[in-house]
């Protein structure tokens, strides 16, 4: 039998891991055996030949069921059934698919928010089983199709963001600027540790250093806002050394009343939250490498006519 869709596999991986944490490896295996896929199925692999299908097909099966809350990731390659995913098996469901899981996760809800790919696979993010050409133009779904690949990829980047030492993140935020296009003047520096004043990193602005930007980098959990009080501290700290222009980057979030601090400030204020700090690695680079590029090509209508030249 041909490899089922990804979606197809969500309830049998869910029931396996309410027996004990999942590794990939044995969840290939395990859903390769519940569907009684041959050999050659098994061994069957994309088009770039870089992955197996049915290894590529549980890979977005932990990603769709990590973003519904169903499943949470322990470490690399290792995932583990949260209380909503035994609430999800209690209901004894004869399927669980992504309509399932958008009628159940707001936290879901906000990750497909970025397209309307009805499925992920193959690399690309779209189900070869599932997309229907109705859906959009070959370029819509292409370009639907990487907006879900990035928004797994940044996803992931949060995660592994968010274990990082603080003395590492604050490393990572002065690449970052580095990234960006910063640190001109040759001065690009992190200055966290005891006693930094509240004053993360240091970086200049123009090539002869005559603007210098302080940096601060707070590694909070996402589900903890960052209120006015840590963006007043910060504006002090620049005030002490008459910087007049700040980045504050966090992990997790703002409130409202930060973002209107920072707004109102006579400083120069820039604060970069989780998600935004995500989307900015992925699309300068930080973080990520290329691993597969695709090139889309047209039929070249003036070379047909010059030939009648």
């Amino acid at each position: 039998m041909a490899v089922p869709d990804f979606q197809s596999f969500m309830l049998p991986v869910l029931r396996f891991a309410a027996n004990g944490p999942l590794r990939t490896a044995e969840t290939i295996a395990h859903v390769s055996d519940y569907f009684g896929l041959s050999d050659e199925d098994r061994q069957e692999r994309l088009a770039s030949g870089r992955q197996t299908r049915v290894a590529n097909r549980v890979y977005w099966t932990f990603v769709h069921l990590t973003k519904a809350d169903l499943l949470r990731r322990e470490s690399r390659g290792v995932y583990s059934i949260t209380e909503k995913g035994q609430q999800a098996l209690a209901e004894n469901p004869q399927r669980i698919d992504l309509n399932f899981l958008m009628a159940r996760s707001e936290n879901y809800r906000q990750f497909r928010s970025v397209s309307t790919v009805p499925a992920a696979d193959d690399e690309t993010g779209v189900s070869s089983a599932s997309a229907a050409p109705e859906e959009g133009t070959p370029e819509e779904r292409i370009e639907a199709a990487f907006a879900e690949f990035n928004a797994a990829l940044q996803s992931d980047l949060q995660e592994r963001v968010q274990t990082m030492l603080d003395a590492d993140f604050e490393r990572l935020i002065v690449r970052l600027m580095l990234g960006l296009g910063y640190g001109a003047g040759g001065l690009a520096k992190r200055t966290g540790g005891s006693g930094d004043g509240a004053i993360d990193g240091i970086i200049t602005e123009d090539v002869l250093g005559l603007d210098v930007i302080y940096l601060q980098a707070k590694r909070y959990s996402p589900d903890s806002a960052i209120g006015p009080d840590k963006i007043r501290e910060f504006a002090g700290a620049m005030d002490a050394h008459g910087i007049t222009k700040g980045v504050f980057v966090t992990t997790s979030r703002y409130t409202r009343a930060a973002l209107e601090y920072a707004e109102r400030s006579h400083k120069r204020l820039r604060l970069i939250d989780g998600n935004e700090l995500a989307r900015l690695m992925v699309q300068h680079g930080i973080g990520v490498r290329e691993y597969r590029v695709l090139k889309l090509k047209r039929l070249d209508a003036d070379f047909f006519d010059e030939l009648r030249e």
